[in-house]
């Protein structure tokens, strides 16, 4: 039982490692064309320009 549950945690983990690189890659390719990133976020859909998510990835590379 302890050991499903250590893989269920490794997966999880790796599962959101994967969507941090997914995210980092849209916001370089944003920044580099100049075209915004559509997000959900309180409730409707917003457009992000890259130089708005300096806080974010910061934040996402603490979180790891």
């Amino acid at each position: 039982m302890n050991e499903e549950k250590n893989q269920r945690a490794g997966l999880s983990s790796k599962a959101d490692a994967a969507f941090r690189l997914a995210a980092k890659k849209v916001i370089e390719r944003a920044r580099q064309t100049g075209t915004p990133v559509v997000v959900w976020e309180g409730g409707r859909v917003r457009e992000m320009f890259g130089d708005q998510f300096e806080i974010t990835t910061a934040t996402m590379e603490l979180e790891r």
